[in-house]
């Protein structure tokens, strides 16, 4: 007996994710194109921004490297961001919580974000902002 080729359309899906089930904040957040990228070492340490966090902090991206984290996002200032291997764990549960965090802009003025930080291999942190501001 020959075997029998099941095509994507026979396939089970119990165990695939519905395109009409609601987004997590994390999935919703990565469907925009409005996000400001920063790259991380593991003291918090910033290597590099996207045009995107150029545009939402008004600091040129070759002003961000060097820097730590804290001068875009005050609320990190006393805070490990990577604690042994991992994410900080506190700081994870608040990112996944959906707390608005504050972030602050070249001229100072703060204004409300949503924050998702995840670690890229060894000594590499991925931090994700988006602003919560309502468009003028």
């Amino acid at each position: 007996m020959p075997p029998t080729m099941v095509t994507s359309s026979q396939a089970p899906h119990a165990n695939k994710p519905r395109f009409d089930a609601p987004l997590s904040p994390a999935r919703r957040a990565l469907a925009t194109n409005d996000l400001a990228v920063i790259a991380l070492d593991d003291h918090g340490i910033i290597r590099n921004g996207n045009q995107i966090c150029e545009e939402m902090f008004g600091y040129r991206q070759d002003e961000l490297p060097g820097r730590h984290v804290s001068m875009l996002l005050p609320q990190l200032q006393d805070t490990e961001v990577v604690q042994g291997e991992r994410v900080n764990s506190h700081l994870a549960f608040l990112c996944h919580s959906g707390i608005p965090f504050r972030a602050q802009r070249r001229d100072a003025s703060q204004f409300p974000i949503e924050l998702f930080i995840n670690r890229l291999g060894n000594h590499n942190v991925v931090v994700l902002v988006r602003s919560l501001e309502q468009s003028a």
